[in-house]
């Protein structure tokens, strides 16, 4: 073997092993939803909806008159049916999937479902995506007004197996408020290195909306007069 082609394989596989380990050492992200009635907003390039009739219907899962299914395998992703108030689903093409819900005050739930028993340590819950992007929410939890726009949540034991088996799921619930702007995105993630940033993949999201809010843009004192 040439002394280049060791060069080469010596690189291929420490560049392998780099991107194992980014991946074995990501940040688990946790399902987030509110208490109240919501609807889940999904991605037609991963999920897809069948109503009765359909072979693949299956009433148990009926929300809305439709069940929901992963594209390729058929499935039912179970971790999206953890909101208990689940109304129905909506196709959305702006890459903004999650449970949505028309209000700025309920508990927000942080469900560590997982495949096998583990501790989601150092939860680290996000609020972004604001709407108007310029626009500085007032967000209380638990009753206190949060300085920022993340929230310590602590370590989640899951060791509850659930009703249909093969998996587990227990949950904290956080009082949650906010106002002052027209929208905002809620995710959680389990901060396994400690370095405050989210370094996995897409999370589960919660999309909270104040319909007395316009959608256009306002200035900051148009908003604030209609909460006089």
């Amino acid at each position: 073997m040439s002394l280049l082609r060791t060069f080469v394989l010596i690189g291929i596989a420490s560049a392998l092993l780099l991107a194992a380990g980014a991946t074995l050492h990501a940040d688990p992200c946790l399902v987030v939803y509110p208490d109240g009635a919501c609807t889940y907003h999904y991605d037609p390039a991963e999920y897809y909806t069948v109503g009765p009739g359909d072979p693949l219907y299956n009433p148990v899962y009926d929300r809305g008159g439709k069940v929901l299914l992963e594209v390729g395998t058929n499935d039912i992703d179970l971790s999206i049916y953890q909101a208990p108030n689940l109304t129905g689903f909506v196709a959305t093409y702006d890459g903004n999937e999650g449970y949505f819900i028309a209000t700025t005050d309920f508990n927000l739930i942080i469900d560590g479902f997982s495949n096998a028993p583990t501790t989601y340590v150092n939860i680290i819950v996000v609020f972004d995506k604001i709407a108007p992007a310029w626009c500085s929410p007032e967000i209380t939890i638990n009753g206190e007004l949060l300085p920022g726009l993340t929230y310590a949540a602590g370590d989640l034991v899951v060791s509850t197996p659930t009703p249909y088996g093969n998996n587990y799921s227990d949950v904290m619930s956080l009082p949650l408020s906010w106002r002052g702007c027209y929208s905002v995105r809620i995710y959680a993630f389990s901060d396994e290195n400690g370095n405050g940033v989210k370094d996995g993949g897409e999370c589960f999201s919660a999309y909270s909306h104040d319909t007395t809010i316009p959608v256009q843009d306002k200035t900051w004192g148009a908003i604030k007069s209609l909460y006089r």
